[in-house]
């Protein structure tokens, strides 16, 4: 139970995570500029925030998704440590190559990877299903052999009613 809750707070961060960060790509373009200490920004530049803004978007509708089942939508969930990962090893490219200050950089790479962990940590896996399908294996055949044992007795019942005939 601790872990589909875990999972789920992952999840729900990453949704709000992503969708903020939509907001400041899409809407607001200039602020990304402003956050990350770069100069102004052109028209292409501003296009491709806004572009980078749609896809966090779609990235946390597809968290929220998984918050809803994470166990149906663990694909999703594989996507997300992915994505996540991926920025990730960006930021440690971009800091390597030094095209960035690393205090505008290294918050974003601290969440990034703590996310990326706790992904993998708190994954849904098939552990409860197994549980779940050996008991309802046990209940029915405990049905079928009760129901046998009735249709036995039943059909013991009528050979002795035949008999006495």
């Amino acid at each position: 139970m601790k872990n589909g809750f875990m999972i789920r707070l992952v999840l729900l961060v990453v949704c709000a995570a992503n969708m903020y960060a939509a907001y400041i790509f899409f809407m607001t373009p200039n602020i990304v500029a402003d956050i990350f200490q770069l100069p102004p920004l052109d028209n292409v530049h501003q296009y491709l925030t806004m572009i980078i803004g749609a896809l966090f978007s779609v990235f946390g509708l597809g968290a929220l998704l998984a918050f809803a089942r994470p166990r149906k939508y663990g694909s999703i969930i594989i996507m997300l440590l992915l994505m996540h990962f991926m920025i990730f090893l960006i930021d440690v490219i971009v800091l390597s190559r030094v095209q960035m200050p690393w205090k505008a950089v290294l918050p974003e790479m601290v969440y990034f990877l703590i996310v990326s962990t706790a992904l993998v940590r708190w994954y849904p896996t098939g552990g409860d299903n197994g549980k779940k399908k050996a008991e309802k294996e046990a209940k029915e055949s405990q049905e079928t052999q009760d129901a046998k044992e009735s249709q036995d007795s039943k059909e013991s019942k009528d050979s002795k009613g035949t008999e006495e005939l």
